[in-house]
């Protein structure tokens, strides 16, 4: 990781008590993303995992992935994939906030409630 801070301050996540936050709301560090920050993960239930990336100082990138085969598959349907473990359902693009712990939280919030599907919904 690269360090974006002066020399004893430390990365930008520790000095701002972000990666603190992330933590609390139960991420993990997960990797580096490919402009050297960290990568959070969360695995919010058994499908749906969200990830924030830290590509600066002042935004995060929040995406998400959800297992839609295995999802699939405890429910005993069938996919049109051979490999159902590789079907996964994830935003066409990605979203930048601010480097806030309440901003992350409200864009999660946000996906949850647009996850919501009724298959049997008349108008779908």
């Amino acid at each position: 990781m690269t360090d974006r801070s002066g020399p004893d301050e430390g990365p930008a996540s520790s000095r701002d008590g972000f990666a603190e936050d992330l933590e609390t709301l139960g991420f993990t560090r997960s990797g580096t993303s490919r402009r050297d920050g960290d990568v959070w993960a969360v695995a919010f239930n058994r499908h749906l995992t969200f990830f924030v990336h830290e590509d600066d100082d002042e935004r995060v990138l929040l995406t998400w992935a959800f297992g839609l085969g295995e999802y699939v598959e405890e429910r005993g349907w069938r996919m049109s994939v051979t490999d159902v473990s590789t079907a996964e359902v994830y935003p066409r693009s990605d979203v930048r906030v601010p480097r806030d712990i309440t901003q992350v939280r409200g864009e999660m919030s946000r996906v949850l409630a647009s996850l919501r599907l009724d298959l049997g919904a008349p108008d779908l």
